[in-house]
This record gives structure tokens, C-alpha cells and sequence, in this order.
């Protein structure tokens, strides 16, 4: 159905903050998938939700901080280690991007494979991102040679750009419980939404939430048409940039609007605002994704 379909369903999916892998898996996992065994039987059970696959493709390097491929893949067995794992804890399996002697391979290592120990750590939000370690670990391979690392790219945009649009769902979601607040919260006799500096407020934010879904809206219609990788990783820096600016505001201002009562667990806002938290930072938030665009501007890129 494409990604303007596809950013539709994020939006639901933000507006609820359910707790499901909706975008890391259309965005990584089918991503993947599709673009280097798309008749594989896996494809068939990621798409009815009989089973949901993690995508392990990043690693911590010496200093804490993202680093090159170092787990190995060799006689159809894995070592070493990943990170940052979003879905690992209900996985049933692993998309692993591991290096081999020839280059870079795709495999799939089941979640109860002998060698692999799984370490959920918890985040803000209550989700759990998981650290992968294999020690010979079994797994199948699916694909090999640079069009792995071409079909990663290429699914990083497309679920960064979705994870935009799951933003936009939240920060819509969140102004509206902001306003059913400021509506019925009384101080000195009167609804707090009736102070006009409560309604400037509530206007900026709800300008911000309108220009930050037309944006992502019109990068997800554009990335649908593009063909060019480059482009496409910019429109979505674009819409990634436009949606966490937007989303950290909404939530952070709604905290505020709601008083004492925005920072206890009773209330669903602080819900949105932890979410929020850990959405942007996922797969870079505003301030790197706004470094990506503008070099790419500065190297004559397309993407405005």
C-alpha cells in the first residue's frame, strides 16, 4: 500500500501509544525482507501477525556510542554481539546484519537458539530495547554482498519516516487531552482555557502539530515516488526533524499545562510525554537529523 498508507497506521498507533511493533516492523523487518527475499515464508507471517521478527543491525562500540559490524558470521554460525534492539523482548527471531568473508550477510537466527542470550533493559517509556550476544549461535542465511547494506538503508529511511508519522498520532492525541483539560480545570471560578495567555499556548502548539503532520504527511507521498536512496534519507531527516520538534513541545508544554497532576502516573499524559521521549531518540532525533539535511543541502542534495 506504500508509505503514505503505511504513516496513516503509525498515526493510529501513536495516538494509543500501543505498545506493539508496528513501525519496526513494517519499516525494518518487511523491509528487509521485501527487498532481498521477498518469497521467503517469513514474509507471509510478519504481514497476518503470526510472528514478529527484530531487526539486530547495531553495535556498541568502546565508548558506548554506535559503531561498524564487528559479529561475524561463518559457517552458518554467528558471534559476537548487537544493540539497541527495539521488539527483542517478543520477538520470536532475529534479522541479523553480520560480516562474513565475503562482505555483509542478512541471516535469521531463531530467539531460542543455542548460543544466543537476550538482555532486555528497560526504557522511559516502559518498552524494553533489547542486547544480543551470540556464541556460535545457528542461523539461516537469507541474503549477502552490498545489497544488504543497499536494503538497509533504504528500510532505516522508510522506518524513520514512520516512526514521524507515529509522532505526529501522539502529539495529535496529547493536544487534545491538553484541551479537554484547560476546559474543565477551574481557578478563580473560571475554566483555565479561558485565560488568554492558556489560549496562546494552546494555538502555537497546535500551529506546531499541523505544519509537523503536512510535513510528514508530504515526505511520506514524495518517498512513495522516489527511487533515489539519498533523497529518500533526506525527506525522511526531514519529516523525523519536523515530527520530534514538535512532539517533545507538545508533550513537554502539556505537562506543564496540566500542573502537579501532568507528573503522576494517574494521569495519561505523562505517558505521552515518556513515549515521546523514547520515539525521538530512536533512529536520531531532531537536532541529528537536521545535521543530516543540511549537509546533504550543502552537498547539492534535492531534497528541500
Amino acid at each position: 500500500m506504500g508509505l503514505a498508507a503505511g504513516g496513516v497506521i503509525a498515526e493510529e498507533v501513536g495516538r494509543v501509544i500501543a505498545p506493539e511493533p508496528v513501525v519496526v516492523t513494517v519499516g525494518l523487518s518487511l523491509g528487509l525482507l521485501r527487498r532481498l527475499c521477498p518469497d521467503h515464508p517469513k514474509m507471509a507471517q510478519l504481514i497476518s501477525g503470526e510472528a514478529v521478527l527484530a531487526v539486530a543491525w547495531q553495535e556498541r562500540g568502546p565508548n558506548g556510542g554506535p559503531t561498524g559490524a564487528s559479529c561475524r558470521y561463518t559457517g552458518g554460525k554467528l558471534s559476537g554481539s548487537k544493540a539497541w534492539v527495539v521488539g527483542a523482548a517478543g520477538a520470536q527471531g532475529f534479522l541479523v546484519l553480520a560480516e562474513g568473508d565475503n562482505g555483509p550477510f542478512l541471516v535469521l537466527a531463531e530467539a531460542g537458539a543455542d548460543g544466543l542470550a537476550i538482555e532486555n533493559r528497560v526504557q522511559a517509556d516502559g518498552s524494553a530495547m533489547g542486547e544480543l550476544s551470540f556464541s556460535d549461535t545457528p542461523a539461516e542465511e537469507l541474503a549477502s554482498g552490498e545489497a544488504v547494506r543497499a536494503a538497509l538503508t533504504e528500510a532505516v529511511s522508510d522506518a524513520t519516516a514512520l516512526a514521524a508519522a507515529e509522532l505526529v498520532g501522539l502529539s495529535d492525541r496529547a493536544l487534545e487531552i491538553v484541551l479537554e483539560y484547560v476546559k474543565t480545570r477551574e481557578q478563580f471560578d473560571k475554566p483555565i482555557g479561558s485565560f488568554q495567555v492558556i489560549q496562546h499556548r494552546v494555538v502555537d502548539l497546535h500551529v506546531m502539530r499541523e505544519v509537523a503532520q503536512a510535513g510528514v504527511h508530504e515526505a511520506l507521498a514524495r518517498m512513495d515516488s522516489e527511487a533515489d536512496p539519498k533523497i529518500r534519507a533526506r525527506l525522511a531527516s526531514r519529516a523525523k526533524a519536523r515530527a520530534v520538534t514538535a512532539a517533545k513541545k507538545i508533550t513537554r508544554d502539556a505537562i506543564q499545562l496540566h500542573g502537579a497532576v501532568g507528573y503522576t502516573d494517574e494521569f495519561d499524559i505523562g505517558l505521552y510525554l515518556n513515549r515521546a521521549l523514547v520515539l525521538s531518540a530512536w533512529l536520531g532525533d531532531d537536532a541529528y537529523h537536521r545535521r543530516l539535511w543540511f549537509e546533504a543541502r550543502e552537498e547539492g542534495g534535492e531534497a528541500q
